[in-house]
């Protein structure tokens, strides 16, 4: 059995929906120039410089600036000045079609993945998101989120899977069957360094040869379905 790991932002939803990426970006410039002062395009600067720095904006708004973590997504995550991605039945229909639990492993916290997700109608499909608040918001690419990703569906998935009739509840005991999906190649080196199998979805990089597969969407997964799965 296979455990399905998925980022949220540019990978169950893609590239042609980067505007829903950008409207989030924006909002967080905005917190970041409310909370450093100055203009607009340099607190953009400050926003990219802590991602690049501290793995995500967040991490170093909290270094750097003593931001509270959930007064940043209070406001960033407003639902009146953001995009979603839109329906996506077919989407639903491939992530129902995978053997074993599906989740969504985020450095977001979890409302902004819940509201796209709903938006996209495959909530049903997920078992669970692990966000960035579960990793005590120190987040992905740093290795604590990686081994709490892995203690959290140790403990999680049992006790949820007891409740699901002719469900698989035991986890893989080879990491190799946990499978991360990301865009990032930066989020997937760990994953990669921890046995798992990395698969990235992105169409505007190339994949280096530590990468198990590599497709433009989500929904390539279909075509390598056959070999991840085996």
């Amino acid at each position: 059995m296979k455990v399905w790991l998925f980022d949220y932002d540019l990978t169950l939803y893609g590239d042609e929906e980067r505007y829903v990426i950008n409207s989030l970006d924006h909002r967080i410039s905005l917190f970041v120039q409310k909370t450093v002062g100055g203009d607009f395009e340099s607190a953009h600067r400050i926003r990219t410089d802590y991602l690049e720095k501290f793995g995500t904006t967040l991490a170093g708004l909290m270094a750097m600036n003593g931001t509270d973590p959930d007064e940043f997504f209070d406001f960033i995550h407003e639902p009146e000045y953001l995009t979603y991605p839109k329906r996506a039945p077919e989407k639903l229909a491939l992530l129902q079609g995978l053997q074993g639990p599906r989740f969504v492993f985020t450095n977001g916290r979890h409302d902004w993945s819940e509201a796209g997700m709903a938006h996209m109608g495959i909530a049903p499909a997920i078992d669970g998101v692990f966000d960035l608040k579960m990793m005590d918001w120190v987040g992905k690419p740093h290795e604590s989120a990686y081994e709490k990703m892995e203690r959290w569906l140790a403990r999680v998935w049992p006790e949820r899977c007891g409740a699901m009739p002719g469900r698989e509840c035991s986890m893989p005991a080879d990491k190799r069957d946990i499978v991360l999906l990301e865009d990032s190649l930066r989020n997937l080196e760990p994953a990669h360094r921890r046995g798992w199998t990395t698969v990235l979805v992105n169409p505007n990089v190339e994949a280096p040869a530590w990468v198990d597969f590599h497709m433009p969407h989500l929904m390539n997964l279909r075509d390598i379905l056959p070999v991840v799965s085996s």
